[in-house]
């Protein structure tokens, strides 16, 4: 059974939990950028405000499941699916926060070309997670067929970025102790990439 339906019940709640996740993505770039601690704790609360709406979508989801006819339940699962993704990339947003608080605790700086990647990253996933709710509004197939490739060109990014941070680094362009926060940054974004990316596959 067509997912579509299922979504559209659920849509004032999807719409609530993704812009919160665009919001809290928003929050940890000006963090990131501008050492705000108050950025940060912004961020915080809007990503566990999702991650708590979104276990509690899943509780009400399961009680739904368990009054619908197989095919309809069909349908919950798969939106269950989506719920269930849409977790890992709060989690994966969450633990944006352990690098950007050691660069803010203790002052790190990021090379230029550092800076410009990550901000890239955090623009272009901000503009995924707004792709994937238009997507829940409109069903719109040439929206899919984008918004899956900009998040495996995403992921790709995040691997090439690593590796050019890694000659960067043995061409001393990069500071030590920037290196382990800019890598954790950048397989978190992987993840988050990966998951959207699925995410569209589970609305076709």
């Amino acid at each position: 059974m067509s997912i579509h339906p299922a979504l559209k019940e659920h849509s004032g709640e999807l719409a609530v939990i993704v812009g919160n996740l665009v919001a809290g993505t928003g929050a940890a770039r000006d963090a990131f950028n501008r050492h705000s601690r108050s950025s940060m704790e912004e961020m915080r609360t809007l990503i566990r405000t999702a991650a708590q709406d979104l276990e509690a979508a899943l509780k009400h989801l399961d009680v739904q499941m368990a009054r619908k006819s197989p095919g309809e339940g069909a349908a919950l699962k798969r939106l269950a699916s989506v719920y269930n993704r849409l977790q890992i990339i709060a989690q994966n947003l969450d633990a944006l926060a352990d690098p950007i608080h050691k660069k803010i605790k203790d002052g790190v700086l990021f090379s230029d070309k550092a800076v410009s990647q990550t901000n890239y990253l955090f623009d272009t996933q901000a503009g995924m997670l707004r792709s994937v709710l238009d997507i829940i509004k409109t069903d719109n197939e040439f929206l899919k067929r984008y918004t899956e490739t900009e998040a495996r060109n995403l992921v790709q990014a995040c691997n090439n970025f690593a590796t050019e941070h890694e000659t960067r680094l043995i061409e001393g362009l990069c500071l030590p102790q920037a290196a382990p926060l800019f890598l954790a940054i950048l397989e978190n974004m992987r993840m988050i990439g990966q998951h959207e990316a699925e995410i569209v596959q589970l609305l076709n």
